[in-house]
């Protein structure tokens, strides 16, 4: 009789109970406020010059249309219903306060730095909890992360006064002035924002409002309140709201200079001088780009394994984009090369074929891995991040196999 390779569908729990528990401290406790370091952009732990140069990265430079640069600032909503449940165990404060976080460092500058007032922080029913946390212009960069984690979901909504109080913040600045308002309800301190918002669009041509609504999905009536007060930007989740943040930055930096296209752009980039390579010129997450006096630089992305550009150079009135570029290497462990693998863009569309037990060079991004052998099993994985020189392996557990003898 002749052995037989059979492939048998063995879901194996004990993996799946693996991953969760691997993964559960990766999650902030339920219903927590709190951000922790891992949230936050990522430091420098590292010797830079120390990271080999990928030779295949890339400065791409082109005009830059320079405009005058607005002086910002944001009213951040930190009442009482901020610390409701938004998704996966984090409540909508958490989100806010790593978000907000990661972004006011990166658009940090020398020259131009938003401000920051917060409501309904400090005390419960009270219409006054209303304080300029970081004044406009002036913010040194190590208070930012410090100011955001302090806050907490406590009081009122006092929309009106706190407008008002931003407004006269700007007042001395000579440029383009703008107000972000951070909200996820309506005023609630009996004043109407509104009348504000229009009064000052009257007589001050060079001023705007935006707002960000935040969880309030299906609430069309609170949105419908919010509206009156400028333009309404809605996220409902931690990714819309990052999503929402590079948007809206369009408008209040004009002048950016400096982008990374990364395979996961949430990565911190540091960014060095190049007479000064191992100190920290600045870091900012990759999906923002940033405003940089023109000059010479080199850049490390905080990817696994680390991403170092070689020295490149930011001429007046252009833009560089920095891109990642490279190969990483795959390979699905199973048995002899039974199983099948496919690799997916975001539109599912195959964009290579290959066996299991295959080492192969794959370009980085976030794909889908199809896997299957047929009629027997299937397995797709979505959002599978492929970095240049890393190695990835895959182990199929949730299939098995069996030799059994032929009865034939």
């Amino acid at each position: 009789m002749t052995p037989k390779l059979l492939l048998i569908l063995t879901a194996l729990l004990s993996s799946a109970w693996a991953f969760a528990q691997a993964n559960k401290d990766s999650l902030p406790a339920q219903g927590s406020t709190q951000i922790r370091a891992e949230d936050l952009l990522d430091k420098l732990d590292f010797n830079p010059t120390s990271i080999p140069v990928a030779l295949e990265g890339t400065a791409d430079a082109e005009n830059l249309e320079e405009k005058p640069t607005p002086l910002v600032e944001y009213i951040i909503d930190s009442s009482g219903s901020m610390g409701q449940i938004l998704s996966n165990k984090k409540t909508k404060i958490f989100v806010m306060k790593k978000i907000l976080s990661r972004y006011l460092v990166s658009q940090w500058t020398e020259k131009s730095s938003s401000g920051m007032r917060v409501i309904g922080s400090r005390r419960k029913k009270d219409c006054k909890d209303n304080y300029l946390a970081i004044p406009p212009g002036n913010a040194k960069l190590g208070v930012i992360e410090g100011t955001v984690k302090t806050m907490d979901p406590m009081g009122m909504t006092p929309l009106y006064d706190s407008m008002k109080d931003a407004y006269k913040d700007l007042s001395g600045y000579a440029g383009p002035r703008r107000i972000v308002v951070f909200t996820d309800g309506e005023e609630t301190c009996g004043k109407d924002p509104c009348k504000f918002a229009k009064e000052v669009m009257q007589k001050d041509v060079d001023f705007k409002f935006f707002v960000i609504a935040f969880g309030l999905k299906g609430q069309e009536e609170t949105l419908q309140k919010l509206k009156c007060i400028g333009d309404v930007h809605q996220a409902d989740d931690e990714d819309q709201l990052d999503d929402l943040f590079q948007d809206i930055n369009k408008d209040l930096n004009p002048n950016k200079n400096l982008f990374v296209d990364s395979p996961e752009p949430k990565a911190t980039v540091f960014l060095f001088r190049a007479e000064t390579p191992n100190e920290i010129y600045r870091r900012f997450q990759a999906s923002y780009g940033i405003e940089v006096p023109p000059g010479r630089y080199y850049a490390v992305v905080n990817l696994k394994p680390k991403y170092r550009f070689k020295e490149f150079f930011i001429p007046p009135k252009k833009k560089v984009t920095l891109k990642v570029r490279g190969e990483g290497h795959f390979k699905a462990e199973f048995v002899d090369g039974l199983m099948k693998i496919e690799l997916l863009n975001k539109n599912r569309k195959v964009v290579k074929r290959f066996n299991s037990d295959e080492r192969v060079a794959l370009p980085p991004g976030r794909w889908g891995l199809r896997m299957y052998r047929d009629p027997f099993y299937e397995k797709t994985i979505n959002d599978y991040l492929i970095v240049p020189n890393g190695e990835y392996e895959y182990n199929i557990e949730e299939a098995g196999v069996a030799y059994v003898e032929d009865p034939a």
